[in-house]
């Protein structure tokens, strides 16, 4: 089934934030969407928008909230297609799974599940808008984690190769840096797109928290984390943000930024020059050792290592094996065998087994600081590299969903 809109307008106004909001009668209750005969409210939409721009610390004004609830009803739009598709799968969220989220939400907040309550209520939002939203959002992940979780295989190859990035890129410009993203295709949404990130840097401002405004606003996957992208280097961004990230300072917000997919507004934390290339590097290091005839087993170890955490049990099951912490040491200062032995070895690797007498032993490479740029380890870079998936996945997944889905809005 093809995706159905009523007009070519309403198309575009559930599309993104930026546009005008495709309700028809803003200050009366109605029909805002029928979605696969599902019907969402102007009512619903109203309660959602405002409780966006609460949660985002915005100053309500007739425009910022007019862009509030075109947000509101994709948001509105994409939940009633995946608790659909949740529903296919008997994936049921309990009330107290609910109440658990939302007592978390308002411990993040410093206050109780009643002091939450009020504050919704002094903005006229029931609490029963922020559990249905949390009812979708658990819902989905559980679908998310369970079609796709057990089948994402991260290979070794791809860690290495990514640890080998974060080490060659330590050696360029850096920044702590944090994103709002607003997606679009078409001149007329770049405008609009435009438009909306203006109306979001003025309210920031006006001392609106970046991270809140990311959160509630952003379409990129950082917005879980505020659109905290941690430190990157200059390479990593689009070439349309390079030029600007270079001129801005700590604590600096850019103007709306076009780039080939939609608009940004970046802000810098931090920044740091790269590390020169043969500056000292502090290594932090565990020489494993055990009888040689034990050596086969050092060598499963030595293939098989993904970093230090565990390594104590798996040396504890080798007999007469023992584990020695060599703490950190600036690695130019190791003695030429020892660095001889660690050529090459990424982070969480091991070096090749030694035998020395009647002793074998292997040199684990825990962690190592470029002029203070750490590289995780290869458990820290698998983690990454299966969420990055995950939340590809899932765009495309909803994606899909909408294509397929039956969905009306009112202008």
């Amino acid at each position: 089934m093809n995706l159905k809109y009523v007009t070519a307008a309403a198309a575009l106004a559930v599309a993104t934030l930026g546009l005008a909001a495709p309700v028809s009668a803003q200050n009366a209750e109605g029909v805002a969407a029928i979605v696969n005969d599902k019907v969402i409210s102007t009512f619903d939409v109203r309660q959602r928008a405002t409780m966006l721009l609460l949660f985002a610390g915005l100053q309500s004004s007739p425009e910022l909230l007019e862009r509030a609830r075109a947000q509101a009803l994709r948001d509105l739009v994409d939940e009633q297609l995946q608790l659909e598709e949740a529903a296919k799968y008997e994936i049921d969220v309990t009330g107290d799974t609910i109440d658990r989220r939302i007592n978390d939400m308002a411990e993040g907040n410093q206050t109780n599940v009643a002091g939450l309550t009020n504050t919704l209520a002094q903005s006229g939002v029931s609490v029963t808008t922020l559990r249905n939203q949390i009812r979708a959002e658990v819902a989905w992940q559980r679908l998310i984690q369970g079609m796709y979780g057990t089948r994402i295989r991260i290979s070794q190859n791809d860690i290495t190769e990514t640890q080998q990035r974060i080490a060659t890129n330590a050696r360029r410009p850096q920044y702590e840096m944090s994103e709002i993203f607003l997606p679009a295709d078409t001149p007329e949404e770049f405008n609009q797109m435009e438009q909306g990130a203006m109306r979001l840097l003025e309210q920031m401002q006006a001392r609106a928290p970046f991270p809140m405004v990311a959160r509630q606003f952003s379409q990129s996957p950082s917005s879980a984390a505020g659109g905290d992208l941690g430190w990157i280097s200059a390479n990593e961004l689009a070439p349309e943000l390079r030029p600007v990230a270079e001129r801005l300072q700590p604590g600096q917000v850019s103007l709306p930024i076009r780039t080939q997919n939609g608009v940004y507004i970046i802000a810098m934390r931090n920044r740091r020059e790269g590390v020169a290339e043969g500056a000292a590097s502090i290594v932090s290091l565990r020489q494993i050792t055990a009888p040689a005839g034990r050596s086969n087993a050092l060598d499963r170890i030595r293939r098989r290592a993904e970093g230090c955490g565990g390594l104590e049990s798996t040396v504890n099951s080798i007999e007469g094996g023992s584990m020695l912490d060599l703490g950190q040491t600036v690695e130019a200062e190791l003695s030429p065998d020892i660095r001889s032995r660690l050529q090459n070895v990424p982070v969480g690797g091991s070096s090749t087994v030694v035998v020395n007498g009647e002793q074998a032993n292997i040199i684990v490479l825990c962690a190592r600081e470029a002029g203070g740029a750490a590289v995780p380890d290869r458990q820290q870079i698998e983690d990454r590299l299966r969420e990055a998936e995950l939340s590809m996945l899932a765009e495309r997944y909803i994606r899909n969903l909408r294509r397929e889905a039956t969905i009306i809005t009112r202008q």
